[in-house]
């Protein structure tokens, strides 16, 4: 239905539910429902029948409708739970890079590509059913949105290579993983390590790795770019301070600093120090824009030791806590205590999952799938309220969290802490 407006599509979909409804009403069989499942005329094998045809019809409007609607970036993002989806090799042979605005013949593309013009069509065929590409004719493709943001985007294509390079080989074998250490918190004990026949966790064993640690590098960078992971959620949503009282912020992990630099965009009177590794602090004060050079210093930090900065008004954890399981990230937080003064702030900036019945299916479906990849990668975990608060009364009873808020379209939540010690 590629010519159809929103309001002809729901029409569409509202008449075949009336209808499949109505027939199973006069067949005496109950609608479908996730307790009971599919009434029998409308399982796949059933005899050929007019409620049969509604069934299909419905999902395939509805599939097209959630597609639609869907931004192109995550629209081949969660394409990454699809095993055999071609945008790997799409990828891989220069495909996506070398596919012009225009569109091309797949004649053309694959004399400049030097491959098979039968391999070719197959991918971009594949390719154009997850709406990547789409077909004008048997010999010739043009671009969709999805596929522009792909041929232009360096950092989604990353992405989509540690999807399956190393996220997607890690998930498969968390089965293999969980039989002999699924008590076990080290970080090694991961579908990943596992995958990659080491006993190293993945941060220490990509340290080895220089092309693979700059592909996961760039992707993660690309990842904090999208709009769900935007920084300025968690600038405008926590209160940092009156607007003339200086505060002290110290950016825990937190890389080359640009959510200190978005934070002294939003509030003149605050000072960052941004904490990492050593060659992350080098690059950081090396990029540092002039502007921000009296108000952002960096420091080369472990957070597993004791923080060295004392009595700061603000610790920041964005997307850090996630990445341990219990144990380290109950470390981490201790690692703080000694640092922190009556009163002091800890911010956690990470995901906090929906309990039940709290966020539509597929909300939920998207954090727990997460915590899917983070046990996968690190045997480590995304959070609910509960274990959060389960969290930080592990680590100390000071730990007061004082309220948790998740800003509508954002992926992550503002977790504030305060030190009542």
């Amino acid at each position: 239905m590629p010519s159809l407006t929103l309001k002809e599509r729901a029409a569409r979909i509202s008449e075949a539910a009336k209808r499949l409804s109505d027939e199973l009403k006069q067949a005496n069989f109950p609608e479908p429902s996730f307790e009971l499942g599919l009434p029998a005329p409308l399982y796949s094998d059933a005899p050929d029948t007019s409620a049969l045809r509604s069934k299909q019809e419905l999902l395939y409007m509805v599939d097209e409708l959630h597609s639609l609607l869907t931004e192109p970036v995550l629209q081949l993002t969660a394409q990454l739970r699809n095993p055999i989806l071609s945008v790997h090799p799409i990828i891989r042979l220069g495909i996506a890079e070398n596919f012009p605005a225009e569109g091309t013949s797949v004649q053309n593309l694959a004399s400049k590509l030097q491959l098979s013009e039968n391999l070719v069509r197959r991918l971009l065929s594949h390719s154009a059913t997850y709406h990547i590409y789409h077909e004008s004719s048997p010999d010739y493709f043009v671009h969709t949105a999805a596929s522009r943001t792909l041929s232009e985007n360096n950092g989604m294509r990353q992405w989509i290579l540690i999807g399956r390079e190393e996220t997607l080989a890690g998930t498969c074998q968390m089965a293999t993983t969980l039989q002999e250490h699924s008590f076990s918190e080290e970080p090694e004990c991961c579908g990943w390590s596992v995958r990659n026949n080491t006993h190293l966790p993945l941060f220490q064993a990509l340290a080895g790795m220089p092309e693979r640690a700059t592909t996961f590098a760039e992707a993660m960078r690309w990842q904090s770019t999208l709009p769900g992971f935007s920084h300025h959620y968690l600038i405008e949503a926590f209160p940092w301070g009156p607007d003339k009282q200086q505060l002290t912020v110290v950016d825990v992990g937190g890389s080359v600093g640009h959510v200190s630099q978005a934070l002294l965009d939003h509030n003149p009177h605050v000072k960052c120090i941004v904490q990492d590794y050593p060659d992350v602090v080098s690059q950081g004060q090396a990029s540092l824009p002039d502007a921000y050079k009296s108000r952002i210093t960096f420091q080369a930090h472990d957070f597993f030791k004791e923080q060295p900065v004392q009595g700061a008004d603000v610790y920041l954890l964005r997307m850090i806590l996630h990445d341990w399981s219990d144990k380290y990230a109950i470390k981490i937080l201790q690692g703080l205590i000694p640092a922190l003064k009556h009163g002091a702030k800890v911010v956690i900036n990470d995901r906090v999952m929906p309990g039940w019945q709290e966020a539509h299916y597929l909300v939920e479906r998207e954090a727990r799938d997460n915590d899917m990849y983070m046990l996968g990668l690190l045997n480590s975990r995304e959070r609910t309220a509960e274990d959060w608060s389960a969290l930080l009364k592990g680590a100390d009873e000071r730990f007061q969290l004082t309220t948790i808020h998740q800003p509508p379209q954002s992926a992550l939540a503002i977790v504030e802490v305060t030190w009542s010690g």
